[in-house]
């Protein structure tokens, strides 16, 4: 029997493969003299190692990260109780091997402090230890051929419609934002700098050829110590409006866009205005901006095939490809009582500033959770002016408005504290209210088998000759059709048409006519 020429259909499928998902540590050691003018350490306050990634980069099989910690320490100076600062940054780079070379990789790092201690060894002397953690998740998107049907030889292919990622679009860029602050007018003049929240939230984003432009609000909060003999510190927000355009090869009008932006680094000088007093911050931002661009795709894959006249096999492998949901951008509220662990009672707050680490994402009864723990210092003074902080770390969880229709999602969410409010109870409790936003891209997992190629064996043909041209056969209820025509040997739409079916499973037990099909 000769046979027909074989020609098998192939389409391109997106498989996003995880290539390290992974923490590293890093320690963190500063031993600290106080310059000539920083007065004498009464008592410590409050000490925070902030890291920051400034950049992530991968060549080959190798990841590298370069970033800071930010070391901030909060202390009472000697007689005069005033509050100072202290912040140093110490520099840190990780080389972390990939398990195979990477062409366009997506890498997320998200860095936090998992501990730090302080130590004044003397009025002028800091001992300062602590830890870093960068949890780190690399995927590349690779395409893969399958099989989505074909022509010849008799070969019957069974195939299921799926709808699944159409290729994933990444690209990060740094730039910097220079920009003038200008104090409120019944604002004192700016002395030092005491703590400081920098947030960048999205607003907008708009696709034009192979580019994304970016949108965002800049949301500064400071506190400041003023110029004066007995000064209060004062809290100030600034709000900045940022646009950059970045280059996503490939990207078009009808995809979806995540965009998210992170804080690399921010430094401040006062200006001085009239009288010499300054009242103007000059402030430099480092921004990294991150776009990752999906769309779908409606595709037929094969997962199972055979011949009506040969022998046949076939190759198949399992693979893992994700189907874009929604991107989420929601804004919760968490709340929390903080009550004062000392003697002392609160008279007023200064500030309130959070931190938000270890959270993950996962789904229970069809509703996306995001857990995490909330870092809450609250800087606060008693009824002899005298400051004192309120740390406590608690646990939260915030519920997202979607329903994702699947327990069995991919979410790598980027959260932020937008602002942080107080509500004094009473003297020695307060309310404590965080807006966090939570941001990023859910897909849905599809884990399916396919065909990567299929051959048939010419001098293998099957016994058709002796085969009935009709067959009866009495089938069990949820009975597959496909695999009752593949052990007669005949055409799955063949049997479905002869026998007036809708549907590849049988709801009941039924007695089929098995037409043959010898082409």
């Amino acid at each position: 029997m000769h046979m027909p020429e074989l020609n098998l259909t192939k389409d391109i499928i997106c498989v996003n493969e995880t290539v390290l998902d992974s923490s590293t540590e890093q320690s963190v050691e500063l031993d600290y003299l106080l310059p000539d003018y920083y007065p004498n350490i009464f008592k410590l306050l409050k000490t925070q190692i902030v890291p920051k990634i400034q950049s992530q980069k991968v060549s080959g099989n190798k990841l590298y990260l370069d970033g800071i910690s930010a070391v901030k320490v909060l202390y009472l100076a000697e007689e005069t109780n005033r509050i100072c600062s202290i912040e140093q940054t110490v520099p840190f780079s990780k080389t972390i091997d990939l398990a195979s070379e990477c062409q366009n990789p997506v890498v997320r790092v998200t860095a936090r402090c998992y501990f730090v201690n302080a130590r004044a060894v003397n009025q002028r002397r800091l001992d300062i230890r602590g830890g870093i953690s960068c949890k780190i998740k690399v995927t590349e998107p690779r395409e893969a051929m399958a099989v989505c049907g074909g022509q010849g030889a008799g070969l019957q292919f069974h195939v299921t419609p799926m709808s699944v990622c159409d290729g994933k679009k990444y690209a990060v860029k740094q730039f910097t934002v220079t920009d003038e602050l200008e104090l409120g007018y019944s604002k004192p003049a700016f002395q030092s700098m005491l703590n400081y929240h920098c947030t960048v939230s999205p607003t907008d984003y708009k696709i034009i050829a192979n580019k994304v432009i970016c949108k965002g609000d800049l949301m500064l909060h400071i506190l400041y110590m003023p110029t004066g003999d007995a000064p209060f510190p004062e809290p100030m927000d600034f709000s900045i409006p940022v646009s950059q355009i970045v280059d996503v090869p490939g990207v078009e009008e009808d995809y979806n866009c995540d965009v998210s932006f992170s804080v690399a680094s921010v430094t401040f000088e006062p200006k001085a205005t009239e009288g010499e007093e300054s009242k103007i911050l000059m402030c430099e931002f480092v921004i990294n901006v991150f776009c990752t661009g999906d769309r779908n795709k409606e595709i037929l894959l094969a997962d199972d095939v055979y011949s009506t006249l040969f022998e046949s096999a076939m190759t198949s492998m399992p693979v893992s490809v994700e189907r874009f949901l929604l991107t989420v951008n929601h804004t919760a509220i968490c709340k929390q009582a903080l009550d004062v662990d000392s003697d002392s009672s609160i008279a007023g707050v200064y500030d309130a500033f959070c931190t938000l680490s270890e959270y993950t994402a996962k789904v229970e009864q069809g509703t996306v959770r995001i857990n995490g723990m909330l870092e809450a210092t609250v800087l606060c003074y008693d009824n002899d002016s005298m400051p004192f902080a309120i740390d406590k770390t608690f646990p939260v969880e915030i519920a997202l408005d979607c329903t994702p229709g699947t327990e069995d999602i991919s979410f790598m969410p980027m959260a932020d504290i937008l602002n942080v409010g107080y509500t004094i109870s009473s003297p020695t409790q307060l309310e404590l209210r965080a807006e966090v936003r939570v941001s990023g891209s859910i897909y849905q997992k599809v884990r399916c088998n396919t065909i990567s190629d299929v051959t048939v064996n010419e001098e293998a043909p099957k016994d058709t000759a002796s085969s009935c041209a009709l067959q009866l056969y009495y089938a069990d209820k949820d009975e597959g059709i496909w695999d009752i025509a593949k052990r007669f040997g005949t055409a799955m739409t063949a049997v479905m048409e002869e026998n007036a079916l809708d549907c590849e499973r049988l709801p009941e037990p039924a007695m089929l006519l098995i037409p043959m099909v010898n082409n």
